[in-house]
């Protein structure tokens, strides 16, 4: 895995086989929802993220470099495109490559992940936010059980996942701006 600068997001292939190939049971989307709801949440710099993603604590041996190096990439990128003025968070999910339901499932994955993530960084009951912070969150909380359905033509569905991602992309970077005191900012 290599990641070029700071704010690079790792792909989600290497990602996914870093985390599988270090016994990590948590998806590459999943953890990249959990980093980024802790990023978002106004105690997430006083969280230990790293055994939410890992789903334990860490290894006694400590923690594999390939991962380890995925870990901190995960969350420098995410905060440095959160934080950053360009505007240009994305969550990490499937690529075109991956089926459609694949696509579906990485989204939902992402969307339990960005929850936890927030509730463990102080928010503990995220759909209860006033405001738009409030509805993007309880929207992502609708997205959290999405499931493919295979009714509409995969080209509706292809477009719907399109129209969601963005959705969801500036929906977290709100949620941030929301969330995030302006002093507590790195």
């Amino acid at each position: 895995m290599i990641v070029e600068n700071t704010s690079d997001l790792p792909a989600f292939d290497d990602a996914a086989r870093v985390l599988h190939e270090a016994g990590v049971a948590t998806g590459a989307s999943e953890a990249h929802g959990i980093i980024t709801g802790v990023l978002c949440a106004p105690q997430g710099a006083r969280v230990a993220w790293q055994p939410l993603v890992l789903g334990r604590e860490a290894p006694t041996g400590g923690t594999p470099a390939a991962l380890a190096q995925l870990l901190a990439a995960l969350h420098r990128s995410t905060y440095a495109h959160l934080s950053g003025v360009e505007c240009d968070f994305a969550p990490l999910l499937p690529g075109d490559e991956h089926s459609l339901a694949e696509q579906i499932e990485g989204l939902s994955d992402w969307c339990r992940g960005y929850l936890f993530g927030l509730h463990a960084g102080g928010v503990p009951d995220a759909q209860r936010l006033s405001g738009d912070a409030g509805e993007i969150v309880r929207d992502i909380s609708r997205l959290s059980e999405a499931e493919f359905d295979g009714a509409l033509a995969d080209e509706e569905e292809a477009r719907a996942l399109v129209e969601i991602v963005e959705y969801l992309r500036v929906g977290v970077q709100l949620v941030f701006e929301e969330l995030q005191p302006p002093a507590s900012k790195h």
